[in-house]
């Protein structure tokens, strides 16, 4: 259960990250930035759900393997967030690069 919750927030800072990428208007760095920051959102969000989730309904998660995917996601997330980010720049730059 919680493993799934970490994989939607790293896939939802991916596609978040794509999606900034492609229509950023400014220079390189800053659609980066915006990547690793959508990124750490995501996984601040996967924390404040799981967070109420397990005081609302108390045994349903596991709190060790919420931290562990937490510790995980707060990696992983910033940087597919940058990788989406990076790949929708470069998208939105023309086919001519790839």
């Amino acid at each position: 259960m919680e493993i799934i919750g970490a994989l939607v927030g790293c896939g939802v800072a991916l596609v978040i990250g794509l999606v900034l990428g492609f229509r950023w208007t400014l220079g390189p760095p800053w659609h980066l930035i915006a990547g690793l920051v959508a990124g750490g959102l995501c996984a601040t969000v996967y924390f404040v759900i799981a967070n109420w989730v397990g005081r609302t309904m108390p045994g349903l998660l596991d709190p060790r393997l919420v931290g562990l995917y937490f510790l995980a996601l707060a990696v992983a997330a910033p940087v597919s967030g940058l990788f989406g980010a990076w790949f929708g720049y470069r998208k939105w730059m023309g086919r001519s690069l790839f």
